[in-house]
């Protein structure tokens, strides 16, 4: 990306990206089209091609647009002080549901680049940053849970393990529905509720009491 496309007016750059991920989470990187992503965002491929020198500069230019934007809208604004794990879980998943809302592309795009092996293979080094990101946050979530709030019959390192594999087999169950649905087509909301009777579930099962909480697991 040249500084060109960085002095443009930020409307029309929005727009620009909004197509190049529109185009790339739906069709991935091989079968995207510069020509589909040049009608849709309103300019000559000419010039999309003075601003980004190839297919692969700008599938790498879109890759940093959206890490950056999964950073600074949804990772950065997470809060872990919240020592209940499922309340603090339910506020991770609304503020990624509320950047997510902001912006529904950089999480359709980042969602598609997981899945595409292919694409991997361009940008291994953004897919590294991305694996880290998510390691992090991972380890943040389950850092200083109080523990004292789990039933006291099992230990409390098989409840976390439980609740770790538990939301690992939701992530795959996602993972396999986005590998044959239509990435943006897919209805995240109705997702996050079923997530939200899950952590229900969890408290009910595993807390020590089901306190009055409300279908998020609260």
């Amino acid at each position: 990306m040249n500084e060109a496309f960085q002095k443009l007016e930020p409307e029309k750059q929005q727009r620009i990206w909004d197509a190049v991920l529109r185009e790339f989470a739906a069709k991935g990187y091989r079968d995207a089209s510069t020509n589909r992503i040049v009608e849709d965002a309103g300019i000559g491929k000419g010039m999309l091609f003075y601003y980004f020198k190839n297919k692969a500069e700008l599938f790498r230019s879109a890759l940093v647009y959206c890490l950056d934007y999964i950073e600074e809208e949804y990772v950065r604004r997470l809060d872990f002080s919240e020592p209940d794990f499922i309340v603090r879980f339910s506020k991770a998943v609304e503020a990624k549901m509320a950047a997510y809302l902001r912006n529904p592309l950089p999480f359709t795009f980042l969602a598609s680049f997981h899945i595409n092996r292919e694409a991997v293979e361009i940008a291994p080094d953004l897919y590294s940053r991305l694996q880290e990101m998510g390691n992090k946050g991972m380890q943040a979530l389950f850092a200083d849970v109080d523990v004292s709030l789990f039933r006291d019959d099992v230990a409390p390192e098989h409840i976390l393990n439980i609740i770790r594999w538990v939301m690992d087999g939701w992530s795959q169950d996602i993972i396999a529905h986005l590998e044959r649905e239509a990435l943006l087509d897919y209805d995240w909301e109705s997702t996050t509720k079923k997530l939200y009777e899950l952590f229900a579930v969890l408290r009910k099962v595993l807390y020590k009491e089901v306190q009055n909480g409300d279908s998020k697991g609260q």
